[in-house]
């Protein structure tokens, strides 16, 4: 991690532990700590789709930065750089939930019908 994402990763800890300074109860603030856990995923989320959205305006629909490029500014390589750009958060489940969709769909289709 370069120094400002260190500094700005220690910043936004800081606006963390801040949201309970003033909470002097200690099960009150461990109440409120697990709250901010439990809906850590949703956050997470929304700063992968943030990164997702930039990633899209380097890539600006191949008229911008390459894939290759994009991943060297945050060292990851230019596959890994297309699945961020392109919103891929696992590639092999996604494939895998695909072909389920698929197989389901022709299965589903070749019981319609033509049954007794």
């Amino acid at each position: 991690m370069s120094n400002e994402s260190d500094r700005e990763v220690r910043l936004a800890v800081e606006q963390i532990e801040g949201l309970f300074a003033h909470t002097e109860d200690p099960v009150e603030r461990f109440k409120r700590l697990s709250a901010l856990l439990d809906g850590w995923p949703d956050f997470h989320k929304a700063v992968r789709i943030m990164r997702q959205n930039v990633g899209g305006e380097l890539y600006a629909e191949g008229e911008g930065m390459n894939y290759k490029a994009i991943g060297e500014l945050i060292n990851v390589t230019e596959s890994r750089a297309r699945h961020i750009v392109l919103g891929i958060t696992n590639p092999s489940r996604q494939k895998r939930q695909e072909e389920k969709r698929a197989r389901e769909e022709r299965e589903g289709s070749s019981n319609d019908g033509g049954g007794i």
